[in-house]
């Protein structure tokens, strides 16, 4: 499959994704933390789509971060489910969980370029 339709078919899944969770998901294991979503990869084959979270927490809360990856698996066939509602594909990619931990290594790197300074 061409790159540009698999780049097409990423951003649409991001979306649904993206609005499945803020809209429709009521587990609250999701709702102690800011969850969004960073990237999304399908395969080729469109067998499979690995969904890149960022997760935080919500100012002043408490949250177990392996709490909140389990409560995103557990929704991971409903945003299946919504994605083949949504998209016309012949074939609903299967959902994987990841975790991004870019802006956690970001704020990491920011704090000891601080503590350089100070």
């Amino acid at each position: 499959m061409r790159r540009q339709r698999l780049a097409a078919i990423e951003k649409e899944v991001s979306k649904v994704v993206s609005k499945c969770l803020y809209e429709e998901v009521k587990n609250p294991k999701l709702k102690k933390a800011i969850i969004s979503i960073t990237s999304v990869k399908v395969t080729e084959d469109l067998k499979f789509a690995d969904l890149y979270f960022s997760i935080m927490p919500v100012t002043g809360e408490k949250f177990n971060r392996d709490e909140v990856v389990e409560g995103l698996n557990e929704i991971k066939k409903f945003l299946r489910k919504r994605v083949s509602e949504e998209l016309s594909l012949r074939y609903t990619p299967e959902m994987r969980i990841k975790i991004d931990e870019t802006i956690e290594h970001a704020i990491k790197i920011s704090q000891l370029l601080n503590d350089l300074k100070g």
